[in-house]
C-alpha cells in the first residue's frame, strides 16, 4: 500500500510539474497570462471533446492562481 503512495504521489508531482510548465510556456508564448488565458477560452468554443474542454479548463485555473500569486 505504501508502495502505491509514494507511486501516486510522485505521479502527482510530475502532473502538477507539467501543468505549471505549459502554463509557463503559454505566459511567455503570448506575454502576457491574461493574453493566454484568453487564447484557452476561444479554444474552449473550438473543440467538442469533453476531455479537452476538462484540460482547457484546468489551464486556465493554473494561470488564474499564477496570476494571483504574481
Amino acid at each position: 500500500m505504501d508502495s502505491l503512495r509514494a507511486a501516486f504521489e510522485a505521479k502527482s508531482e510530475e502532473y502538477n510539474r507539467l501543468t505549471q510548465s505549459y502554463a509557463q510556456s503559454l505566459v511567455k508564448e503570448f506575454g502576457s497570462n491574461k493574453k493566454a488565458r484568453g487564447f484557452l477560452r476561444e479554444q474552449l468554443a473550438k473543440y467538442s471533446s469533453q476531455e479537452t474542454h476538462e484540460f482547457i479548463e484546468l489551464m486556465i485555473k493554473v494561470l488564474e492562481r499564477i496570476a494571483l500569486n504574481q
